[in-house]
């Protein structure tokens, strides 16, 4: 069996270029936003996998 790790791709608007300005709220709602507004297709070309491990089956 294997683990894999996955990062999701969205963007966020913020006011300040360096996003100190961005809440954890803001991030939560734009992933949403963005995660439901994918098709299938869509969703697998914005997550992308970069680490994969093997783990015991149990």
């Amino acid at each position: 069996m294997f683990s894999h790790a996955f990062d999701f791709a969205f963007e966020l608007a913020s006011r300040q270029q360096d996003a100190a300005d961005v809440t954890a709220e803001m991030l939560r709602t734009a992933l949403i936003r963005r995660a439901r507004t994918l098709s299938g297709e869509e969703l697998l070309e914005a997550c992308g996998r970069f680490d994969t491990v093997e783990v015991a089956d149990g």
